[in-house]
């Protein structure tokens, strides 16, 4: 059966291959669009294959970025469908790749074979998404809150961030926007991916 990954409005159905794009000490969420370098033999075979097929890659983060050359059980089960928006090769011999990230995904299995690593994918929905009881939403007002406070401090985070995060209504685009603007240890941005809940 195909699996199918749905963002907002859009339902997204995946092959059960998916090309597997490791990174390095990165962690990318859902909704947020992200240049990579990429260099490697068996990632640029990944994002060659993803053009190919549906420009469907999934982006795994390693468990420990020295690897050079990680296998499957060196790899989280957690990351996120993304899909290949602009690929540009470097005079350098690296590629420039432009991914958007579309939805968390589990993996339940990884499939070597040949140069690409794949993987089999299933969604992996929040716990009780929809729901919005009163104290979410105040939870919700003290982040975007502490957000705003966030980029005023930081002069790297262009202002316009906040203003287009707190225009969504979606909670959960939300939280994964200030997940990814937040200079936070790659091990703790790595279980914020992973986390049951928007509560987390």
């Amino acid at each position: 059966m195909t699996p199918i990954f749905v963002r907002d409005n859009e339902s997204i159905p995946t092959s059960d291959r998916i090309p597997v794009l490791p990174l390095r000490d990165v962690v990318i969420f859902p909704y947020v669009v992200i240049p990579l370098l990429v260099g490697r033999p068996a990632s640029l075979a990944a994002i060659e294959a993803a053009l190919a097929e549906d420009k469907i890659i999934l982006l795994v983060s390693q468990r420990d970025g020295e690897k050079q050359e990680p296998a499957a059980a060196d790899l989280h089960r957690t990351g996120v469908i993304g899909r290949v928006v602009q690929v540009s090769r470097l005079p350098t011999g690296t590629t420039r790749v432009l991914v958007e990230g579309i939805a968390r995904a589990r993996v339940t299995r990884y499939i070597p074979g040949g140069n690409v690593l794949r993987a089999a994918a299933s969604p992996l929905p929040f716990e009780g998404i929809g729901t919005q009881d009163p104290e979410t939403e105040a939870l919700s007002r003290r982040v975007l809150n502490s957000f705003e406070e966030y980029v005023g401090l930081h002069r790297r985070i262009p202002p316009e961030i906040v203003t287009i995060i707190q225009s969504t209504d979606s909670a959960e685009r939300q939280a994964f926007g200030v997940a990814a603007h937040v200079a936070v240890r790659f091990e703790l941005r790595q279980s914020l991916l992973e986390a049951d809940t928007l509560r987390h």
